[in-house]
């Protein structure tokens, strides 16, 4: 039996009592348990939540593992509004990183994901979110250097357009190229500050955004982001009381 702290990523209802959990552990990465008669557990007032730090007792060697016991070691972080759904978002990219074949030191990614689960009580919501998309990044081997042209290892000049290049990086692009990728095309100014985690300029807030998620594609897959469409359908409502 190996025990672990670990935090809850996904639970789906498996047959008529247990449910499968996708588990965040720091020793063995994302672990998939089946905890039997975990509805039982739930009508006793037991029961896995999100945000919450777990101490877990595992057994198995298979890719399915077996949950033997759980118990929370943490208060559940009081996540509300926005800030619940972003947890919900970094949650799935988390869990999109670890299905990759990515090679990932899950000890220092635990940690990374702990400080950005703290970090979206703060004020400054979206910067948060992209600072945990850039340590993602970091830990999974793609850090890039934002602010310098790969083709001619130049610091990237304030005024001119670089496009992103998948696994290589920021290169200058002319302005047709601007024309025809816009999406794929991003300021020099924007790249300087956020090649220092600056995001006071709301521009260089809304450009990472854009330029994080190219980056991530690779990684965490095209499809859409569940948790995007749910904050949509939030704000909508809260728009509409």
């Amino acid at each position: 039996m190996i025990k672990q702290k670990a935090y809850v990523l996904h639970v789906r209802p498996y047959k008529e009592t247990s449910a499968l959990v996708d588990l965040f552990t720091p020793d063995y990465g994302l672990i998939r348990c089946m905890a039997r008669g975990l509805k039982r557990n739930i009508i006793q007032g037991q029961s896995l939540q999100p945000f919450i730090n777990y101490s877990i007792f595992f057994t198995g060697d298979s890719d399915l593992k077996t949950l033997n016991s759980f118990e929370s070691i943490s208060l559940p972080l009081t996540l509300q509004g926005d800030a619940m759904f972003s947890g919900f978002y970094v949650n799935e990219v988390i869990l999109r990183a670890l299905n990759s074949e990515a090679d990932i030191d899950s000890d220092l990614l635990f940690e990374a994901y702990e400080a950005a689960l703290v970090s979206l009580n703060n004020d400054t919501l979206e910067a948060a979110l992209r600072v945990f998309e850039m340590t993602l990044l970091e830990h999974l081997g793609q850090a890039y250097q934002w602010d310098m042209d790969f083709k001619t290892a130049e610091v990237v000049n304030a005024d001119c357009y670089y496009g992103f290049f998948v696994e290589q990086g920021m290169a200058k692009v002319s302005s047709n190229y601007v024309v025809k990728n816009p999406n794929s095309c991003f300021l020099g100014a924007d790249l300087e500050s956020l090649s220092q985690y600056d995001f006071t300029n709301s521009s260089t807030l809304k450009m990472a955004k854009r330029l994080l998620r190219l980056a991530l594609r690779p990684i965490i897959g095209y499809k859409p982001i569940q948790a995007r469409e749910l904050i949509k359908q939030y704000k909508a409502l809260s728009q509409n009381q």
